[in-house]
């Protein structure tokens, strides 16, 4: 959404004038983030003076406000290559508002050029009527607050809220902001008499309303706080079958490192058993093997020397 109101009449294109608009709209671009997202500047003198103001409405982030003013000086400069005077209101997703001219307008009130946009569908105009008078109500707290701002909510019906946001530039007295949006408001019924939401914009003050929520602003209440969790269940114990759990050490929910070195405890014990075991069974079955050896090398020498000794018989009988 882009709006573009020229209110002057044109440069000279070489005039210093124009040099100084565009070296304006490139401070302002390059000075809004690191002020807040409301930056005002001056460049120039005498006739040649040029003056620049650009506000990020809505509290956007960062650079959702640099996105935006960047996109509204992209327009001025195509749409208004030599106008002395012109407003730009960018925003998508985030309202803002990008004002230069030749004279000095910081901390006036101007409720011209006016932006008007509404939607096309339409609610009864009871229920709008209705909705209008809690509007109103809106916009006077909305200037009595600090920082000039409001977004709430009002119901429609029983199955419809409205969400209503209004603001101010910061350079304008609190009397100046509630004066703009109440002219805003009356500006909107008067053009758009129950359509289902709408923006209007002026060079001081951002008025939208809409049946659904935007711009971040609106939020549903917060879901009460869940009971506590049960304490945790005791921890089984390690499988293993002939060593008892670890006693020194405490599984606490939610603490890795303790429950890996409970881990380490139980399974140190383990390879140690087994590795005792195998070896047992490897003595025990290397001695047997060589007790199976040793035996059957006995059975072979005394059949040997049986053998012997019936050759020997033998031989002595002849």
């Amino acid at each position: 959404m882009l709006k573009i109101a020229i209110t002057q009449g044109t440069l000279q294109l070489i005039a210093p004038m124009q040099k100084n608009r565009d070296l304006v709209l490139r401070s302002l671009a390059s000075n809004v983030k690191a002020n807040g997202g409301f930056y005002n500047t001056t460049i120039g003198s005498g006739i040649d003076t040029v003056y620049g103001l650009v506000h990020c409405m809505a509290s956007p982030p960062a650079e959702n406000c640099s996105s935006c003013v960047n996109y509204a000086i992209q327009g001025l400069m195509t749409a208004c290559p030599h106008q002395k005077e012109a407003i730009s209101w960018g925003g998508n997703p985030f309202p803002c508002i990008v004002h230069y001219a030749n004279r000095y307008f910081f901390g006036s009130l101007e409720l011209s050029p006016t932006s008007i946009l509404y939607n096309t569908g339409k609610i009864d105009a009871t229920q709008f009527d209705q909705a209008w008078s809690a509007v109103r109500d809106i916009a006077t707290r909305a200037n009595s607050t600090r920082n000039m701002f409001a977004a709430e909510t009002t119901d429609l019906s029983s199955t419809q809220t409205i969400y209503v946001y209004m603001q101010c530039t910061p350079d304008v007295s609190q009397s100046s902001c509630g004066e703009c949006l109440q002219q805003s408001v009356d500006d909107y019924k008067s053009c758009c008499y129950s359509y289902q939401g709408g923006v209007v914009q002026k060079p001081n003050c951002f008025f939208r309303w809409d049946l659904y929520p935007y711009y971040n602003l609106f939020f549903s209440p917060s879901p009460p706080a869940s009971p506590p969790p049960p304490p945790p269940a005791s921890p089984p114990p390690p499988f293993i079958d002939s060593s008892p759990p670890p006693t020194s050490i405490t599984i606490t929910k939610g603490k890795e490192n303790t429950t890996s070195r409970t881990v380490i405890v139980t399974t140190v014990p383990t390879a140690i058993l087994l590795t005792l075991v195998i070896l047992i069974l490897a003595i025990f079955r290397f001695r047997k093997r060589k007790q199976e050896v040793q035996s059957k090398l006995l059975l072979i020498g005394s059949h040997i020397l049986n053998r012997s000794a019936s050759l020997t018989r033998i031989k002595f009988t002849r």
